[in-house]
């Protein structure tokens, strides 16, 4: 079974990328087919990322959908959560893992509860 689908993925003709520019350009694509995606994160901008997975991004998109935010973890993943609430489409990207987990509380408790806590009105 697992041969099958060796052999299948192998006969295609799949471009080599990196997986920065795969990532740049996903959301290149997704930004392009719906307005509502956003990206917000540290040196996300005119920096292009501190790895530069957002390369280019903020010159195609500007200010309005790529944004830099100041370094806190908490504040950014709060206020894509809130985005998220209000029907955007937030893509937050944290500098590094251990970064990401300053801002879990926003995600595993504001994001998760807030349908409940709110009976359903938020969500």
């Amino acid at each position: 079974l697992f041969g099958r689908f060796l052999s299948t993925s192998a006969s295609l003709n799949a471009a080599k990328l990196t997986v920065r520019d795969a990532l740049n350009s996903a959301m290149k694509e997704e930004m392009e087919r719906d307005k509502d995606v956003i990206i917000l994160g540290e040196e996300v901008a005119q920096y292009d990322g501190a790895y530069k997975v957002t390369k280019g991004l903020w010159k195609m998109f500007g200010d309005d959908r790529v944004i830099d935010t100041p370094i806190t973890e908490m504040g950014f993943a709060g206020v894509a959560v809130g985005a998220a609430m209000a029907g955007l489409k937030p893509i937050c990207e944290f500098m590094t893992f251990n970064f990401a987990m300053q801002g879990i509380d926003q995600i595993v408790n504001s994001a998760a509860k807030t349908c409940y806590m709110s009976a359903g009105q938020v969500g």
